[in-house]
């Protein structure tokens, strides 16, 4: 009898979700843009918001490498980082709305019993202020963010520190979001990660993602046979 042909094993789904916040669970990327124009103009800096756009995804410290000398960054980037913040929560619940179904995906992530981490280069106060928005306190495992690392995205920091904080290293984690930044830091580790075009950025931008879907809610629909 002729030997039968062995099937290949089939490749386990990714077990965790290490999540982005801004561009994904909620349409904050251009608040955060005019946020950041706003604190730059107090401190004497006039930047274009079309400039600023393309970098938002990146922790505060490191996007104003990109518009403040060396002296002055070290200085009164964490103060401009602070400015930035205030002025985004003031205009929060005018400027920012929940993407429709992301919620209810991560919702549905949590009942499939995939663990969800919010990592994200935002800091600790907006995070929460979103999370309280979106109700999805009890959906998550956990988050981190800007104040947990000392360098944000396009570091590799905030997932590495998600990863050993909630366990997840055997669990085949994988990173969603919705900007370049996020891919490269999940790459530095050698983390798959899935692009979302929810955020805004051109498809170009996110070439380098494993998956591109059109946002938390189709992935969840169109790719739930990727995850355990």
């Amino acid at each position: 009898m002729a030997a039968r042909a062995r099937r290949p094993p089939r490749r386990r789904g990714f077990g965790a979700v290490l999540l982005d916040l801004d561009g994904c669970l909620i349409d904050s990327n251009d608040a955060h843009a005019r946020a950041w124009r706003r604190a730059l103009e107090r401190f004497g800096h006039s930047v274009a918001f079309s400039r600023l756009r393309k970098e938002i995804g990146k922790g505060g410290r490191e996007l104003l490498r990109d518009f403040l000398p060396p002296a002055e960054h070290h200085f009164l980037a964490s103060a401009m980082g602070a400015v930035q913040t205030r002025l985004y929560l003031e205009r929060f619940d005018r400027d920012v709305r929940p993407f429709p179904g992301a919620a209810a995906a991560v919702r549905a992530m949590r009942r499939a019993g995939l663990p969800v981490v919010i990592a994200s280069s935002a800091d600790r106060g907006a995070l929460e202020r979103a999370l309280r928005r979106l109700r999805i306190e009890d959906a998550i495992t956990g988050f981190t963010c800007a104040d947990d690392v000392r360098k944000a995205k396009p570091f590799h920091d905030v997932f590495s520190l998600a990863i050993r904080r909630f366990r997840l290293g055997g669990r085949r984690p994988v990173a969603v979001g919705d900007t370049p930044y996020d891919v490269a830091a999940a790459h530095q580790l050698g983390l798959p990660c899935i692009g979302l075009l929810s955020g805004g950025f051109p498809p170009k931008s996110l070439a380098s993602a494993d998956a591109v879907f059109d946002d938390l809610a189709d992935l969840w629909r169109g790719g739930r046979e990727r995850f355990a």
